[in-house]
Protein backbone atom coordinates (compact mmCIF):
# COMPACT_ATOMS: atom_id res chain seq x y z
CA UNK A 1 0.00 0.00 0.00
CA UNK A 2 2.81 2.29 0.90
CA UNK A 3 4.33 1.85 -2.37
CA UNK A 4 1.40 2.56 -4.10
CA UNK A 5 1.13 5.65 -2.42
CA UNK A 6 5.28 6.62 -3.48
CA UNK A 7 4.03 5.42 -7.09
CA UNK A 8 0.87 7.93 -7.15
CA UNK A 9 2.45 11.02 -5.99
CA UNK A 10 5.33 10.33 -8.00
CA UNK A 11 3.48 10.06 -10.85
CA UNK A 12 1.63 13.53 -9.53
CA UNK A 13 4.56 15.16 -9.18
CA UNK A 14 5.71 14.17 -12.84
CA UNK A 15 2.60 15.46 -14.34
CA UNK A 16 2.36 18.32 -12.05
CA UNK A 17 5.91 19.25 -13.05
CA UNK A 18 5.37 19.04 -16.96
CA UNK A 19 2.18 21.28 -16.65
CA UNK A 20 3.80 23.97 -14.64
CA UNK A 21 7.19 23.97 -17.53
CA UNK A 22 4.70 23.93 -19.37
CA UNK A 23 2.73 26.97 -18.88
CA UNK A 24 5.90 28.93 -18.13
CA UNK A 25 6.90 28.37 -21.46
CA UNK A 26 4.29 29.08 -23.46
CA UNK A 27 2.83 31.80 -21.38
CA UNK A 28 2.07 35.25 -23.01
CA UNK A 29 3.95 38.02 -21.34
CA UNK A 30 0.95 40.24 -19.53
CA UNK A 31 2.03 44.17 -19.87
CA UNK A 32 0.80 46.53 -17.37
CA UNK A 33 -0.57 49.02 -19.42
CA UNK A 34 -3.87 50.00 -16.91
CA UNK A 35 -3.23 53.46 -16.21
CA UNK A 36 -2.15 54.41 -20.01
CA UNK A 37 -4.84 55.81 -22.67
CA UNK A 38 -6.36 53.07 -24.81
CA UNK A 39 -4.65 54.14 -27.68
CA UNK A 40 -1.27 54.37 -26.53
CA UNK A 41 -1.74 50.96 -24.46
CA UNK A 42 -2.64 49.21 -27.80
CA UNK A 43 0.36 50.93 -29.52
CA UNK A 44 2.91 49.76 -26.90
CA UNK A 45 0.64 45.94 -26.72
CA UNK A 46 0.74 45.53 -30.42
CA UNK A 47 4.66 46.07 -31.15
CA UNK A 48 5.28 44.31 -28.06
CA UNK A 49 3.51 41.38 -29.32
CA UNK A 50 5.36 41.54 -33.04
CA UNK A 51 8.61 41.39 -31.29
CA UNK A 52 7.59 37.94 -28.61
CA UNK A 53 6.13 36.61 -32.33
CA UNK A 54 9.41 37.00 -33.77
CA UNK A 55 12.10 35.80 -30.81
CA UNK A 56 9.65 32.62 -30.86
CA UNK A 57 9.84 32.01 -34.20
CA UNK A 58 13.67 32.36 -34.03
CA UNK A 59 13.86 30.16 -31.08
CA UNK A 60 11.53 27.54 -32.81
CA UNK A 61 13.86 27.66 -36.25
CA UNK A 62 16.75 27.78 -33.45
CA UNK A 63 16.09 23.97 -32.37
CA UNK A 64 15.06 22.66 -35.83
CA UNK A 65 18.40 24.07 -37.44
CA UNK A 66 20.89 21.32 -38.32
CA UNK A 67 23.84 23.45 -38.91
CA UNK A 68 25.13 24.11 -34.94
CA UNK A 69 27.20 27.06 -35.89
CA UNK A 70 24.23 28.97 -36.76
CA UNK A 71 21.75 27.32 -33.76
CA UNK A 72 24.67 28.48 -31.56
CA UNK A 73 24.51 31.82 -33.24
CA UNK A 74 21.07 32.21 -32.90
CA UNK A 75 21.20 30.98 -29.51
CA UNK A 76 23.67 33.79 -28.40
CA UNK A 77 20.80 36.26 -29.96
CA UNK A 78 18.18 34.99 -28.13
CA UNK A 79 19.98 35.38 -25.15
CA UNK A 80 20.31 38.98 -25.12
CA UNK A 81 17.12 39.38 -26.83
CA UNK A 82 15.04 37.14 -24.18
CA UNK A 83 16.79 39.68 -21.40
CA UNK A 84 15.56 42.68 -23.29
CA UNK A 85 12.00 41.85 -23.74
CA UNK A 86 11.56 40.77 -20.12
CA UNK A 87 12.98 44.32 -19.18
CA UNK A 88 10.03 45.89 -22.09
CA UNK A 89 7.95 43.28 -20.23
CA UNK A 90 8.13 45.10 -16.70
CA UNK A 91 8.92 48.35 -18.09
CA UNK A 92 6.29 48.56 -21.11
CA UNK A 93 7.03 52.49 -21.85
CA UNK A 94 10.20 51.76 -22.74
CA UNK A 95 9.06 49.78 -25.89
CA UNK A 96 9.22 52.81 -28.46
CA UNK A 97 12.70 53.22 -27.32
CA UNK A 98 13.69 49.36 -29.20
CA UNK A 99 11.74 50.11 -32.67
CA UNK A 100 14.76 49.28 -34.09
CA UNK A 101 15.33 46.22 -31.90
CA UNK A 102 11.78 45.13 -33.02
CA UNK A 103 10.69 46.55 -36.69
CA UNK A 104 14.66 45.88 -38.29
CA UNK A 105 16.98 44.32 -36.59
CA UNK A 106 14.73 41.20 -35.12
CA UNK A 107 12.34 41.21 -38.42
CA UNK A 108 15.39 41.09 -40.39
CA UNK A 109 16.60 38.12 -38.33
CA UNK A 110 13.71 36.23 -38.81
CA UNK A 111 13.59 36.78 -42.83
CA UNK A 112 16.96 36.02 -43.13
CA UNK A 113 16.45 32.30 -40.95
CA UNK A 114 13.37 31.82 -43.24
CA UNK A 115 15.23 32.19 -46.49
CA UNK A 116 17.99 29.63 -44.70
CA UNK A 117 15.42 26.94 -43.66
CA UNK A 118 14.10 26.90 -47.26
CA UNK A 119 17.69 26.60 -49.03
CA UNK A 120 17.87 23.80 -46.32
CA UNK A 121 14.99 22.23 -47.80
CA UNK A 122 15.89 22.12 -51.20
CA UNK A 123 19.20 20.33 -49.99
CA UNK A 124 21.50 21.84 -52.90
CA UNK A 125 24.98 21.63 -52.09
CA UNK A 126 26.56 23.71 -55.15
CA UNK A 127 29.29 26.78 -54.26
CA UNK A 128 26.81 29.65 -54.75
CA UNK A 129 24.30 27.78 -52.22
CA UNK A 130 26.99 27.65 -49.44
CA UNK A 131 28.78 31.00 -50.04
CA UNK A 132 24.99 32.34 -49.42
CA UNK A 133 24.89 30.25 -46.50
CA UNK A 134 28.07 31.84 -44.87
CA UNK A 135 26.59 35.18 -45.81
CA UNK A 136 23.75 34.68 -43.95
CA UNK A 137 25.22 33.51 -41.39
CA UNK A 138 28.00 36.44 -41.05
CA UNK A 139 24.95 38.89 -41.37
CA UNK A 140 23.22 37.07 -38.40
CA UNK A 141 26.68 37.11 -36.07
CA UNK A 142 26.86 41.26 -36.73
CA UNK A 143 22.90 41.51 -35.10
CA UNK A 144 25.52 40.24 -31.53
CA UNK A 145 26.55 44.07 -30.85
CA UNK A 146 23.14 45.43 -32.91
CA UNK A 147 20.85 43.65 -29.99
CA UNK A 148 23.54 44.43 -27.13
CA UNK A 149 23.48 48.44 -28.40
CA UNK A 150 19.57 48.21 -28.24
CA UNK A 151 19.68 47.45 -25.10
CA UNK A 152 22.13 49.30 -23.95
CA UNK A 153 19.48 52.27 -25.72
CA UNK A 154 16.79 50.96 -24.26
CA UNK A 155 18.19 51.07 -20.95
CA UNK A 156 20.13 54.56 -21.62
CA UNK A 157 17.72 56.87 -18.68
CA UNK A 158 18.59 54.80 -16.07
CA UNK A 159 22.35 54.17 -16.61
CA UNK A 160 22.21 58.68 -16.91
CA UNK A 161 20.15 58.03 -13.83
CA UNK A 162 22.60 55.97 -11.81
CA UNK A 163 25.46 58.26 -13.30
CA UNK A 164 24.28 60.93 -12.07
CA UNK A 165 23.55 59.56 -8.26
CA UNK A 166 27.25 58.63 -8.32
CA UNK A 167 28.72 61.82 -9.26
CA UNK A 168 26.28 63.32 -6.73
CA UNK A 169 27.11 60.95 -4.07
CA UNK A 170 30.99 61.79 -4.92
CA UNK A 171 30.38 65.54 -4.94
CA UNK A 172 28.57 65.12 -1.19
CA UNK A 173 31.61 62.94 -0.01
CA UNK A 174 33.89 65.58 -1.30
CA UNK A 175 31.98 68.43 0.32
CA UNK A 176 32.37 66.52 3.70
CA UNK A 177 36.17 65.98 3.24
CA UNK A 178 36.17 62.08 2.55
CA UNK A 179 38.33 62.16 -0.45
CA UNK A 180 39.63 58.78 -2.66
CA UNK A 181 42.32 57.23 -1.21
CA UNK A 182 44.73 55.03 -3.58
CA UNK A 183 47.05 52.86 -2.51
CA UNK A 184 50.89 52.84 -3.55
CA UNK A 185 52.94 49.86 -4.15
CA UNK A 186 54.69 49.22 -0.82
CA UNK A 187 52.75 51.53 1.11
CA UNK A 188 52.66 51.30 5.01
CA UNK A 189 49.10 51.27 6.96
CA UNK A 190 48.86 52.98 10.51
CA UNK A 191 49.76 49.52 12.09
CA UNK A 192 53.07 48.91 10.18
CA UNK A 193 51.62 46.19 7.69
CA UNK A 194 53.36 46.41 3.88
CA UNK A 195 49.82 47.33 1.93
CA UNK A 196 50.91 45.80 -1.61
CA UNK A 197 54.40 44.00 -1.00
CA UNK A 198 57.19 44.89 -2.80
CA UNK A 199 59.02 41.94 -2.47
CA UNK A 200 56.55 40.78 -5.25
CA UNK A 201 58.06 42.99 -7.89
CA UNK A 202 60.09 41.59 -10.63
CA UNK A 203 58.49 38.08 -9.59
CA UNK A 204 56.76 35.73 -11.74
CA UNK A 205 52.90 35.71 -10.30
CA UNK A 206 50.38 33.80 -11.75
CA UNK A 207 52.35 33.65 -15.64
CA UNK A 208 52.81 37.49 -15.49
CA UNK A 209 56.20 38.85 -14.72
CA UNK A 210 55.78 41.95 -12.75
CA UNK A 211 58.84 44.32 -13.42
CA UNK A 212 59.37 48.27 -13.13
CA UNK A 213 55.97 49.13 -12.30
CA UNK A 214 55.36 52.66 -11.47
CA UNK A 215 54.25 53.63 -8.09
CA UNK A 216 50.95 53.05 -7.37
CA UNK A 217 49.88 50.59 -10.61
CA UNK A 218 49.43 46.60 -9.75
CA UNK A 219 49.19 44.30 -13.23
CA UNK A 220 45.50 42.32 -13.31
CA UNK A 221 46.36 38.75 -13.18
CA UNK A 222 43.52 35.94 -13.23
CA UNK A 223 43.54 32.77 -11.32
CA UNK A 224 43.57 29.81 -13.56
CA UNK A 225 39.73 29.37 -13.19
CA UNK A 226 39.28 32.90 -14.16
CA UNK A 227 41.69 32.51 -17.30
CA UNK A 228 39.98 29.60 -18.18
CA UNK A 229 36.54 31.63 -17.76
CA UNK A 230 37.51 34.15 -19.72
CA UNK A 231 38.43 31.93 -22.80
CA UNK A 232 34.80 30.76 -22.20
CA UNK A 233 33.72 34.16 -22.44
CA UNK A 234 35.36 35.20 -25.93
CA UNK A 235 34.93 31.92 -27.70
CA UNK A 236 31.17 31.64 -26.03
CA UNK A 237 31.13 27.83 -23.69
CA UNK A 238 30.35 24.45 -25.59
CA UNK A 239 26.92 24.14 -27.94
CA UNK A 240 24.55 22.29 -27.35
CA UNK A 241 23.27 20.50 -29.56
CA UNK A 242 19.71 21.65 -30.31
CA UNK A 243 18.87 19.55 -33.12
CA UNK A 244 19.26 16.16 -30.88
CA UNK A 245 17.07 18.00 -27.53
CA UNK A 246 14.05 15.99 -28.34
CA UNK A 247 16.01 13.05 -28.36
CA UNK A 248 18.07 13.77 -24.77
CA UNK A 249 14.36 14.82 -23.09
CA UNK A 250 13.22 11.09 -24.17
CA UNK A 251 16.16 9.88 -22.52
CA UNK A 252 15.91 12.38 -19.87
CA UNK A 253 12.50 10.85 -18.83
CA UNK A 254 12.91 7.10 -19.26
CA UNK A 255 15.96 7.36 -17.31
CA UNK A 256 13.88 9.53 -14.82
CA UNK A 257 10.92 6.75 -14.84
CA UNK A 258 12.92 3.65 -14.66
CA UNK A 259 14.85 5.08 -11.68
CA UNK A 260 11.89 5.62 -10.04
CA UNK A 261 9.68 2.60 -10.88
CA UNK A 262 12.44 -0.13 -11.64
CA UNK A 263 15.32 1.86 -9.48
CA UNK A 264 15.39 -0.41 -7.30
CA UNK A 265 16.24 -3.36 -9.13
CA UNK A 266 19.28 -1.17 -10.77
CA UNK A 267 17.16 -0.77 -13.97
CA UNK A 268 18.52 2.96 -14.02
CA UNK A 269 22.01 2.36 -13.95
CA UNK A 270 21.87 -0.63 -16.40
CA UNK A 271 20.19 1.92 -19.12
CA UNK A 272 22.99 4.29 -18.71
CA UNK A 273 25.32 1.13 -19.25
CA UNK A 274 27.03 1.19 -15.11
CA UNK A 275 26.49 -2.29 -15.01
CA UNK A 276 28.94 -2.50 -11.76
CA UNK A 277 26.28 -0.21 -10.00
CA UNK A 278 23.28 -2.05 -11.37
CA UNK A 279 24.44 -4.96 -9.95
CA UNK A 280 24.98 -3.24 -7.10
CA UNK A 281 21.43 -2.14 -6.83
CA UNK A 282 20.16 -5.56 -7.15
CA UNK A 283 22.56 -7.19 -4.73
CA UNK A 284 21.12 -4.79 -2.02
CA UNK A 285 17.31 -4.71 -3.18
CA UNK A 286 15.92 -6.55 0.13
CA UNK A 287 17.68 -3.48 2.09
CA UNK A 288 15.03 -1.19 0.72
CA UNK A 289 17.96 1.56 0.60
CA UNK A 290 18.30 1.07 -3.21
CA UNK A 291 14.51 1.77 -3.85
CA UNK A 292 14.92 5.31 -1.88
CA UNK A 293 18.02 6.42 -3.41
CA UNK A 294 17.02 5.68 -6.61
CA UNK A 295 13.68 7.44 -6.25
CA UNK A 296 15.78 10.58 -5.12
CA UNK A 297 18.15 9.87 -8.14
CA UNK A 298 14.64 9.94 -10.39
CA UNK A 299 13.35 12.81 -9.46
CA UNK A 300 17.22 14.73 -9.89
CA UNK A 301 16.90 13.65 -13.53
CA UNK A 302 13.14 14.74 -13.90
CA UNK A 303 13.54 18.40 -13.11
CA UNK A 304 17.34 18.80 -13.95
CA UNK A 305 17.44 21.11 -16.81
CA UNK A 306 17.79 19.48 -20.28
CA UNK A 307 21.92 20.80 -20.63
CA UNK A 308 23.15 19.60 -17.61
CA UNK A 309 21.34 16.29 -18.03
CA UNK A 310 23.26 16.23 -21.88
CA UNK A 311 26.49 17.58 -19.87
CA UNK A 312 26.49 14.88 -17.13
CA UNK A 313 25.54 11.88 -18.93
CA UNK A 314 25.42 11.83 -22.10
CA UNK A 315 28.55 14.22 -23.58
CA UNK A 316 30.99 12.16 -21.51
CA UNK A 317 29.43 8.77 -22.90
CA UNK A 318 29.89 10.19 -26.20
CA UNK A 319 33.74 10.49 -26.08
CA UNK A 320 34.09 7.43 -24.66
CA UNK A 321 32.15 5.67 -27.91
Amino acid sequence: MDYLLVMLATVAMIFGGKAAWDWKKNRTPQLDLEELEEDRAEYLQENFDKAMEDFKFIESARKNISDRELAAQLARMQRVAKKLLANLEKNPERIPLAYKFIDYYQDRAVKIVKQYQELEETELSTDRVRDLKNRMKTTLAALDDAYADQFEHVLNDQIISADAELKVMQQQLDAEGIKHKTVEVGAVDEYGNVRIDTDLLNQPLGGVEIKNLPVGTIPSVRSPRRNRRARYDDEDLPTFPENERPQIIQKKLVQSALAIFLGSLGAHKFYQGKTLQGVLYLLFFWTTLPTWISFIEGVRYLFMPVEDFYEQYIKDDKKRH
